[in-house]
């Protein structure tokens, strides 16, 4: 499922930005869509494989924070295909998606509701589950 488009990343991202990351040509002045829905393909593509396990896909109306979370993941690869650019505050961004995707996928943090006031349908074997959460887990206790 896409999370985002080309037009949420021009949307969201200043021009100057989009122009010199999508094009190869420095003297280009406009946003070259290509390698921009390319970008927000593969981050929609990279949020599937966290909610995949928790969720029944494609969901039906997905949460406006999956379209951030795309945008920002989109954004961070972009960058990463150009040494020149600064990618600290990228880098940040996309570690912030990554974190909050993980806690999804753990359950511990939900999308949001849906109009319905229902949670997205869960995946086969995270909705199997009976009796109350595991409190102790291998990566809790790694360590001990």
């Amino acid at each position: 499922m896409i999370y985002a488009t080309a037009q949420d990343m021009i949307n969201r991202y200043p021009n100057r930005d989009l122009v010199q990351l999508t094009n190869e040509d420095p003297t280009q002045t406009t946003i070259n869509e290509t390698p921009l829905s390319q970008a927000t393909c593969d981050a929609s593509a990279e949020i599937d494989t966290y909610l995949e396990g928790r969720f029944a896909l494609p969901l039906s109306d997905p949460p406006a924070v999956l379209n951030r979370l795309a945008c920002d993941i989109a954004m961070y690869r972009l960058q990463a295909l150009r040494p020149l650019h600064d990618l600290a505050d990228a880098r940040r961004r996309y570690d912030d998606a990554i974190a909050m995707l993980t806690r999804v996928a753990a359950g511990e943090l939900t999308l949001g509701l849906a109009p319905d006031n229902a949670e997205p349908p869960v995946a086969g074997a995270a909705e199997d589950t009976v009796g109350p959460r595991r409190i102790f887990s291998r990566k809790r206790l790694r360590g001990y």
